[in-house]
């Protein structure tokens, strides 16, 4: 089967700073209050846009952090990237520096979805889990904000031991703030998140058969990131039939700049393959033995390398990784046994 993702991913996602200011308990990040020293200039971003418009089809940029917000050129960089033809979507923090007026801002500049990070349904989980009091009722208001400027509003929640209880209340209030798309996020132990931050492979198997069923329900996009087994659950045998696309996961279909320009197949994945400034991120993408590997199924080890579903799920490579330090490996939050996955 031709992998559809081999030439371009559909994501980039780019982190241009670390800093921000919250405290949240699981941030890949580890992020910091102040920007580091090497951030990468407006100059060099822009140099990087150029080479990315050779992307066919051209991929959607997630702008994120830390908190793109800390960066007082932002407005400078959403410029030049949907100048350059670029859909862009912006990951900020919810922090007093994320106002309505500024979520305007971003819709007078072409920016076309803003994702918010909803881990409660109250501020008891919520604010808890992301550090810093306020954060919950701040989150709902700037919701409302982006729908009223008219951009398209993501739901982000991260799901760990603390989070997953509260997923159905979550789940009513998604529909409830016009959110177009809701990503439910199971947690890789890698930056601050450790691994008691990671549901076992029986909880996470129980949720997302939950989030099959509520995505039956409702008429808006739901996904789960970080848990591809997510297409078996949904599809079943259904998902072995035809050429079908692979489960979007790290190096596939995606890729990850960080704050100095370094390029990982994931944010959850630490593993660089060179840097923007002086290699091309095309040719990363394209030609990086990880990235080439981390497409092959043929390349997957233990449980995954012989499960059937191995072509269109593959497992987590980041948290192989985190548990292991080797990305070929099995992913441990799948219950799945090859005899049982070749008949179900």
């Amino acid at each position: 089967m031709v992998n559809p993702w081999d030439r371009a991913p559909h994501l980039v996602m780019w982190e241009l700073t670390r800093a921000c200011a919250l405290h949240c308990r699981h941030c890949r990040a580890r992020a910091i209050r102040r920007r580091e020293p090497g951030e990468l200039d407006l100059g060099e971003i822009e140099r990087v846009l150029e080479d990315m418009q050779t992307f066919a089809p051209r991929p959607t940029l997630i702008l994120t952090g830390g908190d793109p917000l800390e960066r007082e050129d932002l407005s400078g960089i959403i410029r030049a990237a949907v100048g350059r033809g670029f859909a862009v979507a912006m990951a900020p923090s919810v922090t007093p520096r994320l106002t309505a007026e500024v979520v305007a801002a971003w819709a007078g500049l072409g920016v076309r979805a803003v994702s918010l990070s909803l881990d409660g349904p109250n501020p008891q989980v919520h604010d808890r889990y992301r550090g810093v009091p306020g954060t919950f009722a701040a989150t709902l208001a700037i919701a409302r904000a982006v729908r009223a400027s008219g951009l398209h509003l993501q739901i982000n929640t991260a799901v760990a031991p603390l989070t997953a209880p509260t997923l159905p209340e979550v789940g009513e209030l998604v529909p409830a703030l016009g959110a177009r798309s809701w990503e439910v996020f199971f947690v890789i132990p890698t930056g601050r998140a450790g691994r008691s931050e990671m549901l076992d492979a029986a909880a996470q198997e129980a949720w997302l058969r939950w989030l099959a069923e509520y995505r039956r329900q409702v008429a808006f996009r739901v996904t789960a990131v970080g848990a591809p087994q997510f297409r078996r659950v949904t599809d079943g045998r259904r998902a072995l039939d035809g050429p079908g696309r692979p489960a979007m996961r790290e190096a596939q279909g995606m890729l990850f700049i960080n704050w100095a320009g370094e390029v990982h197949p994931s944010g959850y994945l630490p593993l660089s393959v060179g840097n923007v400034r002086d290699t091309s991120v095309v040719r990363l993408y394209r030609e990086s033995p990880l990235f080439v590997g981390l497409r092959d199924p043929a390349r997957l080890e233990g449980r995954c390398g012989a499960c059937a579903f191995r072509a269109v799920c593959g497992g987590s490579r980041a948290r192989a990784y985190a548990v292991s330090r080797n990305p070929w490996a099995e992913d441990p939050n799948c219950p799945e046994r090859p005899e049982t996955a070749r008949t179900a």
